[in-house]
């Protein structure tokens, strides 16, 4: 049962309890701040071994505009890695002819 003043009824037993339905907070940040955090998270990753390319900000550009959704992008550098992880362990092994 909902009431219109953005609460949830929940019956409980005989009574109703009263749930208060709370909003996400806002982002109070300015985009300066956001775009430090952003180089921060990137830092972050290069430090890690990611290589930012033309194909994956292509991708993530794609994604942030709604022309694909976020499930595929990861779906899509998930094949790559897999791909990528492939041709190093191919590397590695020694050939047997």
């Amino acid at each position: 049962m909902k009431t219109g003043f953005g609460r949830a009824m929940t019956r409980f037993g005989r009574r109703y309890i009263i749930a208060v339905m709370s909003k996400p907070s806002k982002d109070h940040r300015t985009p300066a701040e956001k775009a430090a955090a952003t180089a921060r998270i990137v830092g972050s990753l290069k430090h890690e071994g990611y290589v930012p390319n033309a194909e994956d900000e292509a991708i993530h550009q794609q994604a942030l505009r709604g022309e694909i959704t976020s499930e595929e992008a990861i779906a899509i550098f998930r094949e790559r890695g897999l791909k990528r992880e492939q041709k190093a362990l191919a590397r590695k092994r020694p050939q047997i002819a």
